[in-house]
């Protein structure tokens, strides 16, 4: 911007100029047209030493050029930007330019909310897509930080995660568990469905509950979104489907805990789910997307589970098997091999935090360390990764305390 083609006075000619609303100008000033720039960053046009009263869109010389025109929605005067209400609509101007942008966007408004823009400027509501996925703005245009399930502009129902995007597959809401079509996105109803080699049936109201006869372990109707990532949270990418990451919290506290622990500094790290308490499983980052628990191999990783510990033995069967039957559920949803720490980088399999630091980077040695302490050698962690947990071995080889 050529400073002196703006309008300038004195830092005591402003404080003369201008009332602490910057609506009125002082009659000593009658001569001055043109924008003024406040102290506290607004833009207020006046002509003539004065402002004009009301809210109006109009066409006044461009706060960067004043040779040239454009479009400002103004208030008393002065520029407005973000988010506005004007003529039945809502719309939004550029921060800096102060002009309405004409091109479709998703923005952060002035009271730290998500919209998104439609290449006219109008803030749009309801579903609407971005960036390959599908999300859900309320009637005043507000990306909702909820889970919950909507109507959307054109009358069907959908389930929104609590980052605001519509979900699909296997979904739990409200206690039960129900499943979204993939391409739909709609609720399935009066139909067997398959999901990673488990058979599953969904009711007249859609409600799905497992087909007989099926492999017990890990459903994700138990998984528990307290600390769930929200909007604008955590990492938008796509992971791509090539480990597994095997973590344990390395203090000495259980899940919860550490769940609560990284939704609150997720900026430094978040990891997919906590396991602990009894066998509880706590999502942080969603699954799929990339999350921040282990430096370079973030990016290659859907999922990543840490491990709450306790001194319980009861507890500690209860959260390992856990821990397992949840590793292996995502192996399988994302095509991954359950095999522990074979191979080097770019084989896939179930890896531990030690081969992240030993492969890509990093100093971390878990989860062995803490495993060890209850007798879980590194034998047994790969061969309950490869085949499952038999609990009646596993008691077998646990040790009455931990050492």
């Amino acid at each position: 911007m050529n400073l002196k083609k703006k309008l300038t006075i004195s830092g005591a000619a402003l404080m003369a100029a201008f009332s602490i609303a910057g609506t009125t100008v002082a009659q000593a000033s009658t001569d001055l047209t043109g924008w003024l720039h406040g102290n506290n960053g607004d833009y207020t046009y006046i002509t003539k030493g004065k402002t004009d009263s009301g809210k109006k869109y109009q066409q006044l010389p461009n706060i960067a050029d004043p040779k040239a025109k454009s479009w400002y929605l103004t208030k008393d005067g002065t520029a407005l930007d973000g988010v506005q209400d004007w003529a039945g609509s809502k719309w939004y101007f550029e921060p800096t330019t102060k002009q309405l942008i004409k091109h479709r966007d998703y923005v952060k408004g002035q009271d730290g909310k998500y919209h998104m823009v439609d290449k006219d400027g109008r803030v749009l509501s309801g579903i609407q897509e971005w960036q390959g996925s599908y999300w859900y703005f309320d009637k005043d245009g507000v990306l909702i930080t909820k889970r919950d399930y909507v109507k959307s502009q054109w009358g069907m129902w959908y389930l929104v995660g609590s980052d605001g995007r519509v979900q699909s597959g296997l979904q739990e809401w409200q206690g039960s568990l129900w499943y979204f079509d993939p391409t739909t996105y709609l609720l399935v109803k009066n139909k067997d469905i398959t999901v990673d080699g488990v058979s599953y049936h969904a009711d007249k109201d859609g409600r799905v509950t497992k087909n007989a006869n099926q492999e017990t372990g890990f459903d994700p109707s138990e998984i528990n979104w307290t600390y769930e990532l929200g909007a604008g949270e955590g990492d938008s990418r796509l992971a791509i489907p090539d480990y597994i990451i095997l973590h344990e919290v390395g203090a000495e506290s259980g899940a919860a805990a550490n769940a609560n622990y990284l939704k609150n500094n997720w900026y430094n790290a978040n990891t997919t789910f906590v396991v602990g308490d009894g066998g509880q499983v706590f999502c942080v980052s969603d699954p799929g997307y990339v999350s921040w628990g282990a430096l370079d191999a973030n990016p290659y990783a859907p999922v990543q589970i840490e491990l709450g510990r306790t001194w319980n033995r009861a507890q500690f069967l209860q959260d390992y098997a856990k821990y397992i039957a949840v590793a292996r559920y995502y192996s399988n949803y994302y095509g991954i091999p359950t095999t522990l720490d074979d191979g080097g980088v770019g084989t896939k399999g179930d890896k531990s935090h030690r081969w992240v630091s030993r492969n890509m980077s990093g100093d971390h040695q878990d989860p062995y360390g803490y495993f060890e302490s209850w007798g879980i050698s590194e034998d047994q962690l790969t061969h309950d990764i490869n085949n499952g947990v038999d609990m009646n071995q596993l008691n077998s080889v646990v040790y009455s305390q931990r050492q």
